[in-house]
């Protein structure tokens, strides 16, 4: 029973790091180009609305211009606790992170979280690109929370 236990851990590691992938009879067709009126072929990552987009498929990556002060919450100041908050968002054509968006991914302590969500809502970044074209993101901002000694 143990063998077969580690055996589909290591399955599903595997999949998740996309070693084990179905053999090609089993894989769904892949969608051909859209076609416009016009007749020309648009490849299938040109942003066509309101479609938000990987960080790895645009061609210029958001980056942050500007941001506020870091809040370090004062308990966990006092305690000495430090981490890495990560927060996921989506990012505007603006260069702002929709609030709806924010999630935190990973927190060393739950005392951290307000505060990093916080500082990515009034963060402004460089939009996201592709082809010229500012398009929403998402992406994965990391918060590094460190005592200076």
């Amino acid at each position: 029973m143990r063998g077969l236990l580690l055996v589909a851990t290591l399955v599903v590691v595997l999949a998740a790091l996309g070693v084990a992938r179905p053999a090609a009879s089993q894989r769904p067709p892949s969608r051909p180009p859209k076609h416009d009126p016009s007749g020309s072929t648009q490849d299938p990552v040109t942003p066509t609305g309101n479609d938000v987009f990987m960080e790895a498929v645009v061609d210029e990556k958001p980056a942050v211009l500007s941001g506020p002060q870091l809040v370090y919450p004062d308990l966990l100041r006092q305690a000495g606790i430090e981490g890495r908050v990560i927060v996921q968002a989506v990012i505007d054509t603006m260069g702002r992170a929709e609030a709806r968006s924010l999630k935190i991914l990973e927190s060393p302590n739950p005392g951290f979280d307000e505060s990093a969500k916080g500082w990515v809502r009034r963060a402004l970044f460089r939009p996201a690109r592709i082809h010229g074209r500012a398009v929403r993101v998402l992406i994965q901002v990391p918060i590094e929370f460190r005592l200076h000694r």
